[in-house]
């Protein structure tokens, strides 16, 4: 049988949801098939790729195979985790007939009708074996490739070969797929449980972004990356907060800025602690909590929302928490009250509970230090948080638990009250430990060691799969035994001040964890080495007369595994470089310096990182101040939230949760819930950092979108062909559905448009979906046609490879049709 004899196959397509629903009937479509440009890398990438179930049935009795994905929820913690399945059904079909399959595209002229749906290749009703030539009979009712072969019975058409059918119809470079796997990076692999982002996922997974599924991160990296290409900063602003008309007064920020997702609704708000100019000092002055929209900035809550009543005001300076405290699945606020004690609120602004003593009715009013922050853990992993602040620990509803008097532990002066919440131990259960000493939660002392208090940070200094402690306080950095509070080395900070809460990471890429501090006129970087030493990585001139306290956050922008360092002074916003102290970035950005710090975080959920940085300009105005250097004036001085992204979206992608000023990964899942059983965040499950914004797996996966061209020789010619593209992702990560697709008669995308449409389903790696455009002939034969996706915008869908989004097919003309 010559080319452009008629094949008895031709699948018509129907899409539900997630599914892919194939059925086949008889029809009389001979097939002509060219294949596009295939990627292929010799050392991960394969030729072999999934396609849909593959089907062999009676044509008159068709049957339908669904492929669904019904993920299970995720335990909350990472302990407990569950897997989604994939389940394999047959259900009937119908009669075969084309009505309802696919979706209807925008034709590119008139009398072309456009279908899309999710297929897979089929094999026909017979059974005999061995692959022919082409002849008067195809005893398989299938054509594959150029120039066009009949399959063996039993055989389907994967990239223009005839291969050994698999009963799954999920092909890979091992072979054939279980029905409940995916063909990634050339491995079969099962998806894992549900996610939000890869820190929900184990640690050798990443969260798929298009399911929101947990994958395996193929060990080595997938084969189809795409990595931002280094450049200088030029980061726009997105959006600024700088007064509303609910309580316009209150426009001064002094605290960190927190974000989550507080109403649910998949954009995450900011949280900031508002005040007013004329409010007083740090530990006497009140404030307003307030939640702005991610994406705009605009005000969430209601103008009669009681957070801004006199019941809710919140303390000066400190810094509140955010997360689902009791299991409800939603996130809650925690700030400290003004007057003393705690508050806490729901996510539309409302009070959920005020702070009372272990009876549940007095109320507990304790003084906790001027710039004291707030952290969530679940101590005793019962499912339920509790609330820390200085040494103070209150259960999920308010109640006093432990710590009475203990407001100020880990206090550095007036400006303190900032713990860590960690399993130093190894007993299972969490510890508050601060410079001075570490208690349980009923209060009983774990050790004390009689030094000075501070800041603090955890984190395995040396390699040796235990946690040190990192303390800044009275001008000195300290490392301690965080299981025993033993002192292992001391050094004198440069500069004046006491230091600012220290942050830890690998600052130079070199593979060792160093820790940096800021104090009144200078941001220094330490490392800490063997036999028990600190030295200085590097250090720059900054000023910070006020407090000498700030702090100090990490990312990676450019995701090359060299940290940046965000940190504003009383004058300037500064990005530096991780290794040097090079400074990248720099603007203006007036602020009293608390102990508050910058953020690079996912504000909008459009996945792409924001740089957040509050500001306000009541300290410079009151005159403590004596004058930043190089400020032309007052008009530079400013107040507010400023959220800033990259121009050109090259900044690597990251959370979209910042809960708590002694943020460390670990501590809360992206949904805002407090793990049950928190792994430690030195161990093999967590980051080994602090205070530390990372893009975690799975950050450059990249799509591959490839094409195929077929035309499907109706019984209408010389009037009209099919025009059959199977666009297929054969890269590292799924792509949405409505990836554009465009057909052209000629050899190139010069020719006249004849239709453009849209995919309908998301695609995953391996898989594809057939898109057909019904187009009538003009002009004498031999006819050529042309397709492209992604064609709309190219680029718009980031891939590993852009030059290989077309097919093209040529030498098509009618058969002889009796």
């Amino acid at each position: 049988m010559a080319i452009g004899t008629v094949l008895d196959v031709e699948p018509n397509v129907y899409v539900l949801g997630m599914r892919r629903l194939i059925c086949l009937a008889r029809t009389s479509t001979p097939l002509l098939e060219a294949r596009g440009v295939i990627h292929h890398n010799p050392e991960r990438a394969s030729e072999a790729r999934s396609l849909g179930p593959e089907t062999s049935q009676d044509p008159d009795s068709p049957s339908v195979s669904v492929l669904g994905l019904e993920p299970q929820r995720r335990a909350r913690g990472r302990a407990g985790l569950t897997h989604g399945l994939l389940v394999l059904a047959l259900a009937a079909c119908n009669d075969g007939s084309a009505e309802g399959g696919g979706e209807t595209g925008d034709g590119g002229s008139d009398g072309v009708d456009v279908t899309s749906g999710e297929s897979s290749e089929s094999t026909g009703d017979s059974t005999t074996d061995g692959e022919t030539d082409t002849g008067d009979e195809c005893p398989s009712d299938l054509l594959c490739g150029t120039p066009a072969l009949c399959c063996a019975i039993g055989d389907a058409c994967l990239q223009g070969e005839c291969v050994p059918a698999c009963e799954s119809g999920i092909y890979c470079d091992e072979g054939c797929c279980a029905a409940e796997q995916v063909c990634l990076a050339d491995m079969c692999e099962s998806p894992g449980g549900p996610c939000e982002d890869s820190f929900d996922c184990e640690v050798d997974e990443f969260c798929e972004p298009t399911l929101n599924l947990c994958l395996p991160q193929p060990e080595g990296g997938p084969a189809c990356t795409v990595e931002p290409r280094a450049a200088a900063f030029a980061p726009i602003e997105e959006w600024s907060w700088t007064g509303s008309p609910i309580l316009p007064a209150y426009d001064q920020v002094l605290s960190m800025p927190l974000v989550g997702d507080l109403l649910g609704d998949e954009t995450p708000e900011v949280v900031i602690v508002t005040h007013d100019t004329g409010d007083g000092a740090c530990d006497t002055g009140h404030a307003y909590l307030r939640a702005l929209d991610g994406s705009s900035g605009l005000d969430v809550w209601a103008a009669n929302a009681e957070a801004f009543t006199d019941l809710g005001r919140v303390a000066l300076c400190r810094t509140p928490a955010l997360g689902d405290i009791d299991g409800d699945d939603s996130i809650d606020l925690v700030a400290h009250a003004f007057g003393g004690g705690l508050i806490a609120f729901e996510g539309d602004g409302s009070i959920k509970w005020t702070s009372t003593m272990q009876d549940g009715v007095t109320p507990y009013q304790g003084y906790f230090a001027g710039v004291a922050a707030i952290a969530i853990a679940d101590m005793d992993a019962d499912g339920q948080a509790e609330i820390v602040s200085g040494g103070v620990i209150l259960d999920s509803s308010g109640r006093l638990i432990s710590g009475l008097g203990l407001g100020e532990l880990g206090a550095n002066g007036l400006f303190g009250g900032n713990t860590v919440i960690a399993d130093v131990d190894d007993d299972g259960l969490q510890e508050v430990v601060s410079g001075s000493f570490a208690h349980e939660l009923d209060g009983s002392v774990l050790w004390s060691n009689g030094a000075a208090d501070g800041y603090t940070a955890i984190a395995d200094l040396d390699g040796d799969s235990l946690p040190e402690l990192v303390v800044t306080s009275a001008n000195f950095a300290r490392v301690h035994d965080a299981g025993t509070g033993a002192l292992l080395a001391s050094f004198d900070m440069p500069g004046v001040g006491n230091g600012g809460p220290p942050t830890i990471d690998d600052f130079n890429g070199d593979g060792l964890l160093d820790f940096a501090s800021a104090v009144g006129d200078s941001y220094t970087v330490f490392t800490f080495m063997e036999p028990a030493t600190i030295d200085v990585l590097w250090s720059v001139p900054t000023l910070d007369v006020s407090s000498s306290r700030t702090g100090s956050s990490i990312f990676d922008f450019e995701g090359d595994g060299a940290a940046e360092v965000l940190y504003n002074d009383e004058c300037y916003m500064r990005v530096y470089d991780g290794t040097t102290g090079e400074v990248l970035l720099e603007f203006a950005s007036s602020s009293g310096t608390a102990a508050q710090y910058p953020i690079a975080v996912d504000v909008d959920g459009d996945n792409n990182t924001e740089l957040v940085v509050v500001s306000d300009d009541w300290y410079q105005l009151a005159g403590i101040t004596p004058g930043c250097p190089s400020y032309v004036g007052d008009e530079q001085l400013r107040h507010g939230v400023f959220v800033y992204g990259d121009s050109n979206d090259r900044w690597v992608r990251t959370r979209k949760i910042w809960n708590q000023h002694t943020y460390h990964i670990t501590n809360v899942l992206a949904d805002g819930s407090i793990p049950q059983f928190e792994p430690d965040s030195w161990g093999p499950e967590g980051f080994n950092n602090y205070r530390v914004s990372t893009p975690g797996n799975g950050v450059f996966n990249a799509a591959d979108l490839q094409v195929d061209l077929a035309v499907s020789l109706l019984r209408a010619c010389p009037e009209a062909v099919t025009l059959r593209a199977t666009v297929r992702n054969e890269g590292s990560q799924g792509v949405p559905a409505g990836v554009a697709v465009e057909f052209f008669r000629g050899a190139d995308d010069s020719g006249e448009l004849v239709a453009s449409a849209q995919t309908t389903n998301v695609l995953l790696p391996g898989q594809s979906e057939i898109v057909q455009v019904n187009a009538p002939l003009v002009g004498a034969p031999p006819h050529a046609f042309f397709v492209r996706v992604d064609a709309e915008t190219p680029g718009e869908i980031e891939e590993c490879r852009e030059d290989n989004n077309s097919a093209a097919i040529d030498d098509v003309s009618c058969p002889n049709i009796g």
